[in-house]
């Protein structure tokens, strides 16, 4: 009995920094431009699929560029929230994030008080 404890002892550590490796869950802020494909609301518009373009401003805002002339084009300043980007200075109007995911980078925002939604996967 003692020589199991002592083992589980040893082991414990081992288990300890492989479960906390969280390389794979993180993201930094250059991982997001880029071009994000998913799906729009906007106006009449529902679950239409759309092209949406990320570029790097500066080291913390980006430029927001839909395919479409229906949706509208903006910049946004992004904060790190608990490993999720955001746009802290949009709440009152706006939500954007950027959250990494198994599959990828997702991006997703509703604009101008929900009258332009989009979730997009980034390519």
């Amino acid at each position: 009995m003692k020589s199991i404890l002592r083992l589980s002892f040893l082991l414990l550590p081992v288990f300890a920094l492989t479960s906390c490796d969280k390389s794979e869950d993180s993201f930094g802020f250059n991982d997001i431009p880029g071009t994000y494909r998913g799906a729009m609301n906007v106006g009449s518009f529902e679950n239409l699929q759309y092209t949406v373009t990320v570029t790097k401003l500066t080291s913390t805002s980006v430029k927001i560029t839909p395919s479409t002339g229906d949706a509208t084009e903006w910049t946004a300043s992004l904060n790190n929230v608990f490993g999720i980007y955001t746009c802290v200075g949009c709440v009152t109007t706006s939500q954007i994030t950027f959250t990494s995911l198994s599959s990828g980078i997702e991006l997703t925002y509703n604009y101008n008080g929900n009258d332009e939604q989009y979730v997009g996967t980034k390519q």
